[in-house]
């Protein structure tokens, strides 16, 4: 969808999801982070159910995961790492009973 709005600086709701989207993906990339600190850098300060339903759903489909905890910035409390990036990914060991 295109920007039909006269100012430059509006975006329409969908156009900003995507976009949001787009940079979250990016965010988690980089390095594993927590979701409030990963809503901060994408300018949602203090709103961080900005990103938790799309952090779940991607959790849910395999496209994050969560690789253990850290102390967040924002809070001072130790909180899932999060991660969309796959060479930072627990491979599961589903073998284990094989080895019996």
């Amino acid at each position: 969808m295109k920007n039909h709005h006269n100012n430059p600086n509006k975006r329409q709701g969908q156009d900003t999801k995507n976009v949001d989207a787009i940079q979250l993906f990016n965010i988690l990339y980089k390095k594993p982070i927590s979701r409030r600190m990963s809503a901060t850098l994408l300018g949602y300060t203090d709103q961080t159910y900005m990103v938790t339903q799309i952090i779940f759903d991607w959790i849910q489909n395999g496209h994050a995961q969560v690789v253990g905890q850290i102390k967040c910035k924002r809070s001072n409390r130790f909180v899932e790492a999060i991660t969309t990036n796959p060479d930072y990914f627990i491979v599961d060991n589903n073998n284990q009973l094989s080895l019996f």
